[in-house]
């Protein structure tokens, strides 16, 4: 795992974009490299892409991936505070 793949999310993120994303995610996890998913900018995100990463991050720590989430937004923290989802982007989790 020489390199790490950026995946920027810009401000919003929802079904209409998953496709997009998914594509990069693969990607990534098909060369073995570690991802940074910059949630930063993100005002809105809905349940689809939240659903998105979460299969992504449980896949990727299931081969040994690293996954890194840049500066998650407050609004990205809600929306999965608010789902009970917070545990899986959390770093310490």
């Amino acid at each position: 795992m020489n390199s790490i793949s950026d995946i920027q999310c810009g401000e919003q993120l929802t079904i209409a974009h998953c496709a997009d994303i998914y594509t990069q995610l693969l990607a990534a996890m098909a060369e073995g490299q570690a991802v940074s998913i910059d949630v930063s900018q993100l005002q809105r995100i809905d349940t689809a892409a939240l659903q998105l990463f979460y299969s992504f991050q449980r896949d990727a720590r299931a081969q040994g991936l690293v996954t890194i989430w840049s500066e998650p937004s407050k609004v990205f923290c809600d929306a999965v505070d608010i789902l009970g989802m917070d545990a899986f982007y959390r770093q310490d989790a």
